[in-house]
């Protein structure tokens, strides 16, 4: 009796176990590699942080398209380097990141409590079903659909302008 029991919960650890590596291999996001284009005197200064994957990378490739139009300076890093991160050498600062194990990805959660100015900071958050998004935050979500990766540019495109022509006229 003792010994089918013993074999029924090890072969449930070992599920779950299975599950668990299944499931981080999978959503499991890459780290993003750093990078700047023009120089940091420019006008605009825009700081885009993100996590590795095709459709986060797809999406940045499309803001930085559009920035180099816009004559920006721009510094893309991992989402973990945000601790470093000071906001008043940013005209913008553009976060992307994903839902992990059910909550938000740390750095990006700590870095959005902490910051002064949330309405210059445009988040993304991405996650399985593309609902979930840190309270108080005016984020977009996304399922990370790669069909949605147009609108998702030009809704982050949208919410640059705003910020960086009020900018301008400060």
């Amino acid at each position: 009796m003792w010994k089918k029991v013993i074999i029924g919960v090890a072969a449930l650890a070992l599920t779950a176990l299975a599950f668990l590596t299944w499931y981080k291999f999978h959503y499991s996001m890459d780290v993003a590699e750093s990078f700047e284009i023009n120089t940091p005197d420019l006008k605009h200064r825009v700081l885009i942080a993100t996590q590795g994957s095709e459709f986060k990378d797809t999406v940045v490739a499309g803001i930085v398209d559009y920035l180099k139009q816009r004559h920006a300076y721009i510094k893309v890093i991992d989402v973990a380097a945000l601790p470093q991160v000071n906001e008043d050498k940013w005209n913008a600062v553009v976060v992307i990141h994903t839902w992990e194990n059910w909550k938000p990805q740390a750095d990006a959660k700590a870095y959005l409590e902490r910051v002064k100015d949330l309405n210059k900071v445009i988040v993304l958050t991405t996650s399985g079903n593309g609902d979930y998004k840190i309270e108080g935050v005016n984020a977009i979500t996304s399922a990370s659909v790669m069909t949605d990766i147009p609108s998702h540019i030009l809704d982050i495109k949208a919410r640059l302008d705003s910020i960086l022509d009020s900018d301008v006229r400060k």
